[in-house]
């Protein structure tokens, strides 16, 4: 998990400059000039400390549309099926709530907005963990199995699926 934490920080995300931003350094990591309204990648960890110090905002704003799209289909599908996700959403959630956070400050609308969206992502994430540890019980997961479940997401299930595998052989007491 603490790899893919780390690949997170790393990865680029699209934000968009409110002033114009100089020329400047941030950890090793250069940003050339930009325009105010001028729309750049720069990595997680970056976007983090331009958006604290009021230098940028995202240009990601669909992942709400993303999550609430996702449990839709998510509670379509039955217990043991799965809709892919795109294997940034759960980066993209987590930048996503931590920006929001940081500015609740008793702000009324952001603090409701925060509600609300973590709410979603709680309802997908749940609904999701109920069926990888479905999916993970099955003797012969599915073939499609990584196609279908994120990163992180593969982690949580191959390490219930051996859980499960060890339990079972401690219950019957055979070899799979």
């Amino acid at each position: 998990m603490n790899e893919l934490q780390v690949e997170s920080e790393l990865s680029l995300v699209k934000v968009i400059a409110l002033d114009d931003i100089e020329e400047t350094e941030i950890g090793g990591f250069k940003i050339e000039y930009k325009e105010a309204e001028s729309k750049f990648d720069v990595p997680r960890w970056v976007a983090y400390i331009l958006v604290d110090k009021n230098l940028v905002k995202l240009a990601d704003i669909g992942i709400e549309l993303d999550v609430i799209n996702s449990i839709a289909n998510e509670k379509m599908l039955g217990v043991h099926k799965l809709s892919e996700l795109k294997p940034d959403i759960y980066k993209k959630i987590n930048f996503l709530l931590k920006n929001l956070r940081s500015k609740l400050d008793n702000d009324r609308e952001k603090s409701f907005e925060y509600e609300k969206i973590s709410t979603s992502v709680y309802d997908l994430i749940n609904i999701r963990i109920s069926k990888i540890i479905s999916l993970a019980s099955l003797p012969f997961p599915p073939d499609d199995i990584q196609k279908l479940i994120t990163p992180e997401e593969y982690l949580l299930y191959d390490i219930v699926r051996l859980n499960i595998q060890d339990w079972r052989k401690s219950m019957i007491g055979e070899e799979q």
